[in-house]
């Protein structure tokens, strides 16, 4: 069974994400290729902790939302998990608002980190994390700023250009469908930045909630 190109709009509703996510996750089952193995390097090049995937990042041209996958070291991994998806909004969605950080680093991408998503070694979904400002470097905003713009969240095309397709699509779909808890994520978020500070190193996840549907 091969996955037809996705096309826009985006799910109305979460119900609508909801049935094209499954859908498209039954459609990569068909082809044998996971949505992590889709992102993977392909052999003989290894996959190396810390290093982004795709290389630059996978990049909406149209909304500029994008994703990334990559893992930390073995011992800094919980039990059984591979990696995460970090997903982003850009800069420009919240023009005019004073970040409550910025990168402490130059030629930071100029992003808004939205939340990231935990794998197994299985290649299945587990948890939702958020983490503080200086493990993604992004310019901090506020849980209900980014939160009002979650329907911006549009990553359908982001990987297509470098031949990852559906990724992209798959977690759109999975945000929208999870938006309760992607909101719930965000606002616990920004109650454990007020026990700590952005660029605090004694706190590096700041929420968590599971991957449900």
């Amino acid at each position: 069974m091969r996955i037809t190109r996705a096309v826009v709009p985006l799910p109305s509703d979460r119900d609508a994400a909801l049935a094209e996510l499954l859908a498209i996750s039954e459609a990569m089952a068909g082809e044998g290729r996971s949505l992590v193995e889709r992102v993977l390097p392909a052999p003989p090049k290894d996959f190396t902790q810390w290093s982004h995937y795709p290389e630059g990042d996978a990049i909406d041209p149209d909304s500029r939302a994008r994703w990334f996958y990559h893992a930390h070291p073995p011992e800094e991994r919980g039990p059984k998990e591979h990696g995460h998806f970090h997903m982003f909004l850009p800069l420009s969605a919240f023009a005019g608002m004073e970040p409550l950080a910025v990168p402490n680093k130059d030629g930071a991408a100029r992003v808004v980190h939205v939340a990231a998503l935990c794998f197994d070694t299985d290649g299945l979904p587990t948890h939702w994390i958020a983490t503080n400002q200086w493990v993604t470097e992004e310019y901090l905003l506020p849980a209900e700023a980014i939160i009002a713009r979650l329907d911006g969240i549009d990553m359908s095309q982001a990987g297509d250009a470098k031949g990852i397709v559906h990724v992209g699509r798959w977690l759109t779909c999975a945000m929208a469908a999870c938006r309760d808890d992607i909101e719930n994520l965000l606002r616990r978020r920004d109650e454990a930045l007020a026990k700590t500070s952005p660029r605090g190193r004694d706190a590096e996840v700041l929420a968590s909630l599971p991957f449900r549907l």
